[in-house]
């Protein structure tokens, strides 16, 4: 008996380092591979991210109970997010609006408050490298509560059939404690355009790098490290 209890004892530290590793993993960070192109091109498939669990709440570890509060969602931030009709599936998209926020998108464009978002088409299109048929696709720099980021317009039909509607919309007001999240890829993007608001409950956190990215086995090495805005 007091063998087995000694053989216990010694593997305590390796127990207690692997709870905290876990209780880290679910508090603070959380791993995220890319699966599709709604987020191009600020997001490309295969490209492997980490997200900041803690940007704005902290939850007890492995539970959704929130201790504290840190920090509203703010419109630009890319989220990570469990899907609204399946919790199960975790989602990454731009947060647009946010609660109190009345908006409007036509033709892939945003309006919020009934202000146009500063949208600048530009002619240096290098992020779309290896983007499958770029040229049938309009590179624009958005600025959107300050955050200068990449969005991609079809030129003139959505080439994903999957997602061939982009959906115009009008006169919505985001309600309390949710945000509308869209993909930077506007025209092939299945987002709060189709299934509405994300619950702030369904949070994840926020973005921050690729820590790796690769395509088709092929590592992309000018990707590692980018910051996510």
């Amino acid at each position: 008996m007091s063998d087995w209890k000694e053989k216990i004892k010694r593997q305590l530290p390796l127990v207690w380092l692997i709870l905290a590793l876990l209780a880290l993993r679910w508090t603070i960070v959380e791993p995220y591979v890319v699966p599709t192109g709604s987020m191009e091109p600020t997001l490309k498939p295969g490209d492997r991210l980490y997200a900041l669990k803690c940007a704005y709440d902290i939850r007890f570890p492995f539970t959704d109970y929130v201790l504290v509060k840190i920090a509203p969602v703010k419109k630009g931030d890319v989220i990570l997010f469990r899907a609204p009709a399946d919790p199960s599936i975790t989602y990454v998209k731009r947060a647009v609006a946010v609660a109190g926020d009345k908006l409007a998108v036509r033709g892939g464009k945003l309006y919020v408050n009934g202000q146009p978002v500063a949208i600048e088409e530009t002619m240096n299109r290098d992020i779309l490298y290896d983007i499958e048929r770029s040229e049938d696709k309009t590179l624009f720099v958005e600025n959107l509560n300050g955050v200068k980021h990449h969005v991609i317009l079809d030129n003139g039909r959505p080439m994903n059939r999957e997602f061939p509607f982009s959906p115009d919309l009008d006169g919505i007001t985001v309600p309390t404690d949710s945000v509308f999240a869209v993909g930077d890829n506007r025209d092939n993007s299945h987002d709060s355009r189709a299934w509405g608001f994300v619950p702030v409950e369904n949070l994840k956190g926020r973005a921050m790098f690729i820590w790796y990215s690769s395509q088709d086995w092929r590592v992309r090495p000018e990707r590692i490290g980018t910051l996510i805005q």
